[in-house]
């Protein structure tokens, strides 16, 4: 008589198979209950006190004051032109704190996020369990290859046979995956409405994990190279610098366009505290380690030894011309490293021309060495580089 049992086996593997996510990395057994059970739209009321607020505020002024033209045309900017955006900004700009809480209170569903949370819409993850499903997928991909990284799985081979991923306690995993020396890490206080996995009486998003790994990668490379700062261009909305400020105090600036500033500094004020952020403009005290300042100052900086630069996920859709920019600033530095995960897809810019690659900024100069190229832990079709600058 054939064997049941594994006839059905074989059913399940090759259904898993068919309704992987071709962004995952992994074929992953999820059932429909236990995303209904475990993944949720995520709420927090404002803890910032007034005088946060008021800094933001001031911090929303200076941007707009000591703004500096430069001619970026790319996608970046057509994201943060959006109503939402503008809106955002305005508030800051008169003091309207009532209609800035009401719309970063539910930044999750509005177009602040966009490109910076989800793959998919809030809208669409609202409505459809289909895409909660596949949502909820990513989320536990992104969760498997974080726990194979630090050793806490194995690396899933299909080469090897049992690549399906089925009955592993996942918020065992969560709670092994953010212990650092054995400090447990707290997470990320994402954007209301954001939809994640309630784990240990946490909330994780999809960034979480991607960024946690980038972080733990940003402390190896300063450890292993010595490098006394990280530089970031395009922050997103500040997961990588709350997740390094965790397990490394070394200092973290960030340089972004102003309207994503203003969400950086709410949620990383609101994540790490108040005392811990300092906004371009102000006095900056000991205790403030992550420095947001808007993209142009980046060129104002004196040259500086022992740097750390990071970017990730931004500069194959940055302007050409302020990507080579970037590039000139950086290759100044001396004894320094430039991390890059990003994505070399040539794809449309959205605004009629092409992405470029990091490769292509860097051909323009030789005060380089590629230390290492490979294939990003975390994402299908990203890469991941380091590189050493005047070493």
């Amino acid at each position: 008589m054939p064997d049941l049992t594994k006839f059905k086996k074989k059913i399940k593997k090759s259904l898993i198979k068919i309704n992987k996510d071709k962004k995952s990395l992994h074929d992953i057994d999820l059932s429909k209950n236990y995303v209904k059970d475990n993944f949720v739209f995520n709420y927090n009321k404002n803890i910032l006190s007034d005088e946060a607020i008021n800094r933001i505020f001031t911090f929303a002024n200076y941007l707009k004051d000591k703004k500096k033209k430069f001619q970026n045309k790319d996608m970046w900017n057509n994201i943060t032109s959006n109503d939402d955006h503008k809106n955002l900004m305005n508030y800051c700009i008169n003091g309207d704190k009532d209609n800035f809480l009401k719309l970063i209170l539910s930044s999750g569903k509005s177009k602040l996020v966009h490109g910076f949370l989800h793959y998919s819409s809030y809208e669409d993850l609202f409505s459809s369990d289909k895409v909660k499903h596949k949502e909820s997928m990513q989320i536990l991909d992104k969760l498997i290859s974080l726990a194979e990284y630090k050793k806490l799985l194995k690396v899933f081979n299909p080469e090897q046979g049992g690549w399906i991923v089925e009955n592993i306690n996942y918020h065992k995993i969560i709670g092994e995956t953010f212990l650092h020396e054995g400090k447990d890490i707290a997470p990320f206080s994402s954007p209301n409405f954001t939809f994640g996995i309630n784990s240990n009486k946490k909330f994780y998003c999809l960034k979480d994990f991607k960024m946690f790994y980038t972080s733990l990668r940003l402390n190896e490379l300063s450890k292993n190279y010595n490098l006394k700062e990280v530089h970031e261009i395009g922050a997103g909305l500040g997961f990588t610098a709350y997740y390094f400020n965790k397990i490394n105090q070394n200092n973290y600036y960030i340089y972004d366009l102003p309207n994503i500033l203003i969400l950086q500094a709410y949620f990383l004020m609101s994540s790490i505290g108040e005392d811990k952020v300092s906004l371009s403009g102000e006095n900056k005290t000991e205790s403030c380690k992550i420095n947001l300042h808007p993209f142009w100052e980046v060129f104002d900086n004196k040259e500086s030894n022992n740097l750390l630069w990071v970017n990730q996920d931004s500069f194959p859709e940055i302007d050409l011309n302020l990507a080579k920019k970037y590039i000139t600033k950086i290759l100044q530095s001396k004894n320094s490293c430039l991390f890059s995960i990003n994505q070399e897809a040539r794809n449309d810019n959205s605004v009629g021309g092409f992405q470029h690659t990091v490769y292509d900024l860097l051909s323009f100069s030789q005060n380089f060495r590629s230390i290492y190229r490979s294939r990003d832990f975390l994402r299908l079709g990203y890469i991941e580089e380091l590189y050493s600058i005047n070493s």
